[in-house]
């Protein structure tokens, strides 16, 4: 028995690190939430079900960062759109300013764009990433059979299906519901096909330092919600909030692209990752500090969790490649 459950440890670290840290470190659903025993299975359930499919589907499929990237962004739109239907609802209760701001046509664009790439950053990319740098041994190996991935796709519908009909009483235009069911199949057949469109990496020893990476993740996340919140209070056009995410993330990707190569070294992944979540940590103290009870304890959780992957990658691979700065 002990076994059994010793060999589900990886799985079940998986599934739970999507929540985590989508929801409870983001501040999204406080401790006093997120530990509610409905809620809790619910978004177990939901971004489990999510990261598992895209992580089982992504080694099916050639196991490649785009490959997960794409299906994170169909993910994100499974939840903010078919799910809860954030994406549509202009009184939706974390929109703000972005239920008027970039609301056309009886959608809310600019808070649709910025969700749908959060939940394919940080609710399934960082996930499958961290999981990686704890299980190396596990990085290409599946942990599902068809028939498992089959279950987990039940689980799925039947919690998306829950919250569509149960969580809030919006419906939008059945055209635009449709259609965004379309934009979700769309993405899992471009992510299935993505061989085609697949970039060739030279297999070369990244030339820069793990630091760089770390920057890159505090600016990149700092940049990211200082656009998707601040920008719209100062810039009229909603289009512009848009368009600088859209070359923030570009220019992250080629500089992963440029400097990682298929080395898939632990010490910049695992300062990529230490960078993508430091600005959410810092985060996590200020919600303490504005009455959000525990989540300084969140914060603390996160430090302590990243400081134990940086000594297991150290207990690996002792000593950073010599490179320049």
């Amino acid at each position: 028995m002990l076994s059994r459950v010793k060999h589900k440890i990886p799985l079940i670290l998986l599934v739970l690190l999507s929540p985590v840290i989508a929801e409870l470190l983001s501040g999204s659903s406080p401790p006093l939430e997120f530990f509610n025993p409905l809620v809790f299975v619910l978004l177990v359930g939901l971004y489990g079900s999510g990261v598992l499919i895209v992580r089982e589907l992504s080694l099916k499929w050639g196991n490649r960062w785009s490959t997960i990237l794409l299906l994170g962004i169909a993910y994100g739109i499974i939840e903010e759109g078919l799910a809860v239907k954030s994406f549509f609802d202009p009184q939706w209760m974390d929109l703000g300013i972005l239920g008027v701001y970039g609301r056309w046509i009886g959608v809310n664009w600019v808070w649709s764009f910025y969700l749908a790439l959060f939940h394919a950053i940080y609710s399934i990319a960082l996930p499958i990433l961290i999981f990686n740098l704890i299980f190396p041994s596990l990085k290409n190996k599946r942990l599902l059979s068809c028939k498992g991935i089959g279950v987990v796709f039940a689980i799925l519908f039947v919690i998306v299906g829950f919250c569509c009909l149960m969580l809030t009483p919006y419906w939008p235009d059945v055209v635009l519901y449709l259609a965004t069911l379309l934009i979700v199949v769309v993405l899992f057949i471009a992510a299935w096909k993505n061989k085609v469109i697949h970039m060739a990496i030279k297999n070369v020893e990244p030339p820069i330092r793990p630091l760089w990476f770390g920057v890159v993740g505090v600016i990149f996340t700092f940049s990211f919600f200082l656009t998707m919140y601040a920008v719209p209070h100062l810039v009229p056009f909603p289009p512009v909030p848009i368009l600088i995410g859209t070359v923030l993330c570009l220019l992250v990707l080629l500089f992963v692209i440029k400097y990682s190569g298929k080395t898939n070294n632990s010490h910049h992944m695992f300062s990529l990752t230490s960078g993508l979540l430091s600005f959410l940590i810092f985060l996590a103290f200020i919600h303490e500090i504005n009455g959000i009870p525990g989540m300084s304890v969140v914060g603390i959780f996160f430090i302590v969790f990243l400081l134990y992957i940086g000594r297991r990658i150290i207990r690996q691979t002792p000593a950073f490649p010599d490179v320049s700065s």
